[in-house]
């Protein structure tokens, strides 16, 4: 009888440091391009009564679209983050391959 802190099964369900760091780059490159496409669509707008107005709106207004950039990435409902997060993947475990000895 195995009573091992970390089954087999619990050590597989642990994702490997490669698929985290490419998960994270793939959701930040993700949100910073929503980010910068909500900014796109929000630079006609003018500033209005709807949440206060005025230059306090016009100077926050950026940091409020990063933040809706970043939820839509986090819910992964676009999939460029994904896609991202493939690429990366594959060109990292190319360069781990291609630097062992």
């Amino acid at each position: 009888m195995d009573i091992s802190p970390l089954s087999p099964t619990a050590q597989a369900a642990k994702p490997a440091p490669q698929t985290q760091t490419a998960e994270k780059a793939g959701q930040e490159f993700e949100a910073l391009m929503v980010g910068q496409m909500l900014e796109s669509m929000f630079a006609g707008i003018e500033t209005g009564s709807a949440f206060g107005g005025g230059q306090g709106e016009r100077t926050w207004r950026s940091f409020m679209l990063q933040e809706y950039g970043k939820a839509i990435a986090e819910a992964g409902t676009l999939g460029i983050g994904r896609m991202v997060e493939a690429d990366v993947a594959r060109l990292y475990g190319q360069t781990s391959e291609g630097t062992k000895g």
